[in-house]
């Protein structure tokens, strides 16, 4: 499910700068039509919730996987703005649904093992996203068709859900995590008799789990802002680096693409190695170091006359930003007195807030005073969220190992 989501959205991102001179459009034009895809999110997410109690986590993400594979191709048909925005819209609105109720499921699966696995979903979702913009590069490269390089990733991503499907947890999603109830739904024998996590939340999951989304909105608030602020580093860089090297470092279509290429590797790199990381030092230690190489990388990309410095800035930057939504997903999933389903479903919906933001607003900046200026959003954004990030502590405890005898 993640490597599916992943290799979608991103494998556009290379090609945008051909979307961008085939349909006449602004980089405001352009940023407006992207933003259409945060609004399908927040419209579609807040019923994630409802869907996961009703029909289970993973059926919920294979049927939104389903409908993204299905649409991307629409991207390459788009006529003018307008049809353009649509299909943002419906990717979005899919690509929403599916991230709150896979992180959900991953959540349950993490419970099992009693140990941080979320970081590690996240990196197959990095293998997909590196797929994605190495596919998305070297059609742009060979000059291949954008209609049959989006339909062959289509076509992957679809097969990925059926299989996700397939192997998917059986029953119904467990109410609350922090009280070990997926553990005790899902394993049997000496493991299931521990608590899925250590800390707060282990501490509160006796008490009273209050259901639905409204409920988990006012705990969540500083998670959800620290959702924001997480997002907007890593959507600059998805959206513009691909036109900050071809626009303001002079960079072939072959070659502009390597900025984003490279980010996403380091996202992978770095959330392969999350797990034993957070495991060692916390999710809040974590989360303060990766904030501050983010706004590092930015500078570097900024501050750099080099090609091939800039391109080792984009991977600073996914080296930085990488942990930051396994560990909110890991806190509002954990969060005493909040469902575990509503909690992603509420960072989910109100960390897309700043996906619809940025794009129009770099955009604007881009127009005004070039592509460069516009990056700055994504370097303060990645202060801020190193700075704050101690308001994670309520829920930053890591899953406990599980002991060698079981």
């Amino acid at each position: 499910m993640f490597f599916a989501n992943g290799i979608v959205l991103t494998t556009i991102l290379p090609r945008l700068p051909e979307v961008k001179a085939d349909l006449g459009l602004s980089n405001a034009a352009l940023g407006l039509a992207l933003a259409a895809g945060p609004v399908g999110s927040l419209t579609a997410v807040p019923l994630t919730g409802r869907l996961i109690a009703r029909f289970g986590s993973a059926a919920v993400a294979a049927a939104a996987g389903l409908v993204l594979g299905g649409v991307v191709p629409m991207v390459a048909l788009a006529p003018a703005w307008g049809a353009l925005a649509a299909t943002y819209l419906v990717l979005g609105a899919a690509d929403g649904v599916m991230d709150a109720a896979m992180n959900a499921h991953g959540l349950r699966v993490q419970a099992q093992y009693r140990r941080s696995l979320i970081n590690g979903m996240h990196g197959l979702w990095s293998v997909g996203a590196a797929t994605g913009a190495a596919i998305g590069t070297t059609a742009a490269a060979l000059r291949v068709p954008l209609v049959l390089h989006l339909g062959v990733v289509g076509a992957i991503a679809v097969a990925s859900a059926i299989a996700a499907a397939v192997w998917r947890l059986r029953g119904p999603d467990p109410s609350d995590l922090s009280a070990g109830s997926a553990a005790a739904a899902d394993v049997s024998g000496p493991a299931a008799a521990g608590s899925a996590v250590s800390g707060p939340a282990a501490a509160s999951g006796s008490g009273r789990v209050r259901g639905g989304v409204r409920a988990a909105v006012r705990p969540l608030l500083w998670v959800g802002l620290l959702g924001i602020l997480a997002g907007v580093p890593e959507d600059v860089a998805n959206t513009w680096s691909t036109l900050y090297l071809a626009e303001e470092r002079g960079a072939a279509p072959g070659l502009a693409g390597l900025g984003y290429t490279t980010f996403a590797v380091a996202m992978m790199v770095s959330r392969f190695s999350g797990d034993r990381v957070t495991d060692r030092l916390g999710t809040v230690a974590v989360a303060r170091l990766g904030g501050l190489v983010a706004f590092g990388g930015y500078l570097v990309v900024l501050a750099s006359p080099w090609f091939a410095l800039s391109v080792a800035g984009f991977a600073l930057i996914g080296l930085g930003i990488a942990p930051a939504f396994p560990s909110l997903f890991h806190a509002s999933g954990h969060w005493p007195g909040v469902r575990s389903g509503d909690g992603v479903t509420v960072l989910s919906w109100v960390a897309r807030l700043g996906f619809l933001a940025t794009p129009p607003i770099v955009g604007l900046i881009a127009d005004w005073s070039g592509v460069g200026t516009g990056l700055l959003v994504g370097a303060a954004a990645a202060l801020a969220y190193g700075l704050l990030a101690g308001r994670l502590a309520p829920a930053s405890s890591p899953p406990r190992p599980r002991d060698a005898s079981t």
